[in-house]
């Protein structure tokens, strides 16, 4: 089903490319000042001066868009209330779909079975919330924990089938982390996240070693995640047959 999508961005070139992607999916885009019309989805530059005193109380999807410098005013929008962001650049091939699986009309992604669990790891507490609230409404049973410590005392008495780390945290690293949950459950998929350019000899190492089955670079675009997890659960499913064999 066609939905208005209004984008709010100050650079043409940027929103031109958004609408035509967008239109070429048959929905109904503006892109000034105003939509006479409520929209159903608001695409708004997270440095927009209309970003700030856009409602977020009503039926309208609120996306921030934002690129990797605006990581603090993405999560400030975030916090008001704003019910997701797509990063910048856009990449064409996942743009619409990333858009469409805000909106009220898009059909979910088959849930995962209730008995699937996947473990989130962020020291970051703010982010660890906006990935489990994304995970939950397509089905998973989330864990989360704040730190690699907690992360292990939790796989102790629960498990878990596919593991979501982030790297950078205080203490136990997440490739450490995701080394001893390889050693301890084989069976589990991990998956290491980091925003820190200089880490990539470790994470690279993670790789190759094994600790890590999957790496994405944040800030993580929400279809691209949501499509990984699927995958991860596919590839758990099948190791832990192995296992049964």
């Amino acid at each position: 089903m066609a939905s208005r999508i209004h984008i709010l961005d100050d650079d043409p070139a940027a929103f031109g490319s958004m609408a035509r992607l967008l239109r070429a999916r048959g929905h109904i885009v503006n892109t000034g000042a105003h939509d006479p019309l409520a929209p159903d989805l608001v695409l708004c530059h997270a440095r927009h001066p209309a970003a700030a005193g856009l409602p977020t109380q009503g039926k309208t999807v609120l996306l921030v868009l934002a690129a990797p410098g605006d990581a603090a005013r993405r999560d400030a929008l975030l916090q008001a209330g704003f019910d997701g962001y797509i990063g910048l650049p856009v990449e064409p091939d996942s743009f619409a779909a990333e858009v469409e699986a805000f909106l009220p009309e898009a059909t979910p992604a088959p849930a995962p079975p209730s008995s699937n669990t996947l473990l989130l790891v962020d020291d970051d507490t703010f982010m660890l919330e906006v990935l489990a609230d994304m995970v939950e409404d397509q089905g998973w049973r989330v864990l989360t924990a704040s730190s690699g410590a907690q992360a292990l005392a939790l796989l102790a008495r629960e498990t878990a089938a596919v593991i979501v780390s982030d790297h950078f945290m205080p203490g136990m690293s997440g490739a450490e982390l995701l080394a001893e949950a390889g050693r301890l459950y084989p069976h589990t998929v991990r998956i290491l996240l980091s925003g820190q350019s200089e880490e990539e000899g470790e994470i690279a190492d993670a790789l190759v070693s094994g600790a890590a089955d999957r790496y994405y670079a944040k800030p993580w675009m929400g279809a691209v995640l949501m499509a990984a997890l699927r995958e991860a659960l596919q590839l758990q499913q099948e190791r832990a047959g192995m296992r049964r064999v």
